[in-house]
């Protein structure tokens, strides 16, 4: 025994190095088969952690870093962003400035060491999350129509809630929104949209708000001394020349508005009419400025004149008249008999024009260019003259028969001789 334990003792040397040389040879074999290498990944999202509650980032957020990493290949092929755990803590961050927050990367395989991870710190800025009231403000823009006079604006609700970092929140300066009430003659009710805006009137827009819109309502009134919506009717004086007559009468404006005591123009109409127009013996239209015709307490806030204009038209007037229908468009050696011949024609205008509309004046035709030898029912196309209308033909076609020109039969003439 003390013999083996002698022998052993001599050969431990040799017996160690033949260990490490075993090792040596299986790491460098090892080695050859799965090699150490470095890679990057990049894009791992950070996660947060002691944020306190009600606290927004103000500025300067980093959702990911980039992580440079060693390990063995087949280790390095498995990994994934999902193997390493990025958080920052902000339990010691202070509200209201700036602070540098380092960054901790850690990863779960213990064969891969981390050599590098970018970024090792983040600056970040929290702020309290904070809501404040403010008043609804509304800009009414434009005026009532002339006469009219608009009430304040009515504002349901008139508050709203303002939320947001606290620096944002507290450079709200106003909660603005726009009505027109340009041309207005009643009362306005309309859902307008609302935004805060700061001091220098820009929007705000890194802030929320509640609501959105709000209603608004405005009373639009008569002004006292004022009767708006006046109707202004024309006075129309005589006749037109023989053969015409008047025709539609418009009159711009239509509407005028009067001032002047409130009793007196309680007493008066709805309407007013301008100076007499003298229409006699016209026969075109007319177009001419009129003066109003008005009490002598009473004024016309606008232009005391009107434009009116009166259309004169001919009087119409309708005659029957008999025309023969004239052929066109026969081919060469055809032979066309129509029945009838002749079709009564029925036309309407301007009296004055029928009175000296003479027969030869209107044309009636059957154009046969493309028709066959045979039987054809034709529509004829009638020319009458400028301002003159076809009422009725009276029958509407007319029966053609196309034949060919009968060729001629030789006679033979005998000669007696004289006895």
């Amino acid at each position: 025994m003390r013999d083996f334990l002698r022998q052993l003792v001599n050969n431990l040397s040799s017996i160690i190095l033949a260990l490490l040389l075993a090792v040596a040879v299986w790491i460098a074999a090892t080695l050859q088969a799965d090699p150490f290498l470095e890679q990057e990944f990049a894009g791992i999202p950070v996660t947060i952690e002691g944020q306190p509650e009600n606290t927004v980032f103000f500025e300067g957020q980093e959702t990911s870093v980039s992580v440079d990493v060693r390990g063995p290949q087949s280790v390095l092929e498995d990994l994934g962003p999902a193997d390493f755990q990025v958080t920052m803590n902000l339990d010691d961050v202070p509200l209201g400035e700036p602070a540098s927050v380092p960054i901790s990367v850690t990863v779960e395989s213990g064969a891969v060491r981390i050599l590098s991870y970018s970024p090792e710190a983040q600056r970040v800025h929290l702020e309290q999350l904070t809501t404040m009231t403010f008043p609804v403000s509304i800009r009414v823009e434009g005026e009532p129509a002339t006469g009219y006079q608009a009430a304040r604006p009515r504002v349901q609700p008139s508050e709203v809630s303002i939320s947001g970092p606290m620096p944002y929140v507290t450079e709200v300066y106003s909660v603005t929104g726009d009505i027109s009430v340009e041309g207005a003659k009643a009362d306005i009710s309309q859902r307008v949209s609302i935004a805060p805006r700061n001091e220098d009137g820009s929007l705000m827009t890194q802030v929320e708000w509640n609501p959105s819109q709000v209603q608004v309502n405005i009373g639009v009134q008569r002004r006292v001394g004022f009767k708006p919506d006046v109707q202004v009717v024309p006075d129309l004086r005589g006749d037109p020349a023989p053969g015409y007559r008047r025709a539609s009468v418009s009159v711009q404006p239509s509407t005028v508005t009067l001032g002047g005591s409130a009793p007196v123009l309680a007493t008066l109409p709805g309407f007013i009419k301008t100076e007499p127009i003298s229409i006699t013996g016209a026969t075109e239209d007319l177009t001419l400025l009129a003066a109003l015709s008005v009490p002598t307490n009473v004024v016309v806030i606008e232009d005391n004149r009107v434009m009116v204009t009166v259309e004169i038209l001919p009087v119409l007037s309708s005659r029957s008249l008999t025309s023969t229908v004239e052929i066109e468009g026969l081919r060469v050696g055809w032979l066309a008999t129509l029945s009838p011949s002749s079709v009564e024609i029925i036309v309407e205008g301007p009296e004055t024009l029928l009175d000296e509309l003479a027969r030869e004046q209107i044309e009636v035709l059957v154009n046969l260019s493309g028709y066959s030898l045979g039987v054809h029912r034709v529509d004829p196309q009638i020319v009458v003259p400028e301002d003159v209308a076809v009422v009725s033909i009276i029958p509407e076609t007319i029966e053609v028969v196309i034949d060919m020109v009968p060729t001629p039969t030789p006679t033979t003439t005998l000669q007696l001789e004289s006895p």
